[in-house]
């Protein structure tokens, strides 16, 4: 993963731009809402009671995925000359790109749409 919890001392801290500050202010500080992950985490599970640590681990694990997308997402902004906003073309590029790097959840279930 393309994170570490940095101390406010670290060394890496100390050497991100305002802007990458700004990101890693706003990524420390997200969070998903505990119960709607407990919802999805139930209808993954087919309604087996969910405990307190699995929706932690799953809220973990789905901030890193939503981190590495993010970042993935910027290096193709960079590469594309882009700038401003991610926008959902970057989104989709990042996602593909990741895909093809193994690092997505694959679909267990077929998709209810094509």
């Amino acid at each position: 993963m393309w994170f570490v919890f940095l101390s406010s001392g670290s060394a890496l801290l100390q050497t991100f731009t305002e802007e990458q500050m700004k990101r890693y202010e706003a990524f420390r500080r997200s969070g998903f809402t505990k119960s709607k992950l407990k919802k999805v985490v139930a209808k993954i599970v087919e309604n087996q009671k969910v405990s307190e640590e699995i929706n932690i681990v799953v809220s973990a694990l789905a901030k890193m995925f939503v981190g590495d997308l993010v970042e993935t997402a910027r290096v193709v902004m960079t590469e594309w000359q882009h700038t401003g906003p991610i926008r959902p073309c970057h989104i989709k590029e990042a996602y593909r790109r990741l895909k093809l790097e193994g690092k997505t959840f694959k679909r267990t279930v077929p998709p209810l749409f094509r």
